[in-house]
């Protein structure tokens, strides 16, 4: 994997991010990498790919980048990494949510 993500910054590729399967939400994947390992793996990307191209842009995206507080624990432990990508982080699963609370609350009224 990592012989790829170089190959890419080779390539002349001028970012690169680290994706995940998404963790949250109803179709998210059951197995994935703690917040931890998901650090430690961008970590390991961002250096393949800045050997070959220093000037590379690596942002996190995916896994257990999922809500604002693990994307803020992450970005604190990944110095250099210029940012977070949100796609299902900040369209699916917060319409899920919010639509799962809505029908909560329409199961709970009373009848009559």
């Amino acid at each position: 994997m990592v012989f790829w993500r170089s190959r890419l910054a080779r390539g002349g590729a001028k970012t690169r991010n680290s994706e995940g399967l998404t963790t949250a939400g109803s179709i998210g994947t059951a197995v994935t990498l703690t917040l931890e390992q998901a650090a430690e793996k961008v970590l390991t990307i961002a250096e393949a790919g800045r050997e070959v191209r220093p000037d590379i842009l690596v942002i996190a995206h995916g896994g257990p980048f999922d809500k604002p507080e693990n994307v803020g624990k992450a970005l604190k432990m990944m110095p250099g990494i210029q940012g977070f990508f949100g796609a299902t982080s900040i369209e699916r699963l917060p319409t899920e949510r919010a639509i799962r609370g809505l029908v909560e609350a329409f199961k709970g009224l009373g009848l009559g």
